[in-house]
């Protein structure tokens, strides 16, 4: 082993590690549409990662990048992030990216870092579809609500709206200490559909999703 051999191995022996996170990624995206997610980095040893470069990779190609804030997201001590703006694919499907740091312009040597992340691609919504689940006349707040890849979430008066493309559907819809009966959907234009709850016996509130 030379003598520089020998001071590479050490120096990355001694490189900090670097973890990455990424969040707020929403659950589709339209084809062609721009989106967001966040992206943050932090060091091991809790050192300053501000103003450094991170970047969204596809496959080995650069598709948004931006400099790490100076402040730590809330809440946390050193995990310093930005928001990143980029535009799904043409082709509806699941893609991964994969966000990158670059640690060469630390003076602390850390360790490069990347970490991957799946979008789910959609076609063009054509239509609404309103949702609302209520339970005996009283409306469900919160209930979850699944048409294949597309997510929602009612709202207080147990309403959600959800952009769609044309297509059948097996609407799904859960709250915990209710039981909804799937409901099958072929959506052709805006539509509305009323989801009745039948609620549990009180000693089975913690029903299991299994949709």
């Amino acid at each position: 082993m030379t003598a520089d051999t020998a001071q590479t191995e050490t120096l990355h022996e001694t490189r900090l590690e670097t973890s990455l996170a990424v969040w707020d990624i929403a659950p589709t995206v339209a084809a062609g549409e721009r989106f967001s997610v966040k992206a943050g980095a932090k060091s091991s040893a809790g050192c300053a990662l501000g103003r450094c470069r991170i970047e969204v990779l596809d496959d080995d190609a650069v598709v948004a990048s931006g400099s790490l804030g100076d402040a730590p997201w809330p809440g946390t001590d050193a995990l310093y992030w930005a928001e990143l703006e980029l535009r799904a694919p043409p082709t509806p499907g699941t893609v991964t990216f994969s966000v990158h740091f670059d640690a060469g312009d630390l003076d602390e040597p850390h360790q490069d870092a990347s970490s991957p992340f799946n979008v789910s691609v959609v076609a063009r919504p054509d239509h609404t579809l309103t949702v609302k689940v209520a339970s005996g006349g009283m409306p469900i707040e919160e209930a979850c609500i699944r048409l294949g890849p597309y997510r929602a979430t009612t709202d207080g008066s147990g309403q959600a709206a959800i952009k769609l493309a044309a297509g059948r559907y097996e609407l799904v819809v859960w709250k915990a200490g209710f039981d909804m009966e799937p409901v099958p959907l072929a959506i052709h234009a805006d539509a509305s559909v009323d989801v009745e709850a039948r609620a549990l016996p009180q000693d089975d509130p913690d029903a299991v999703w299994t949709a």
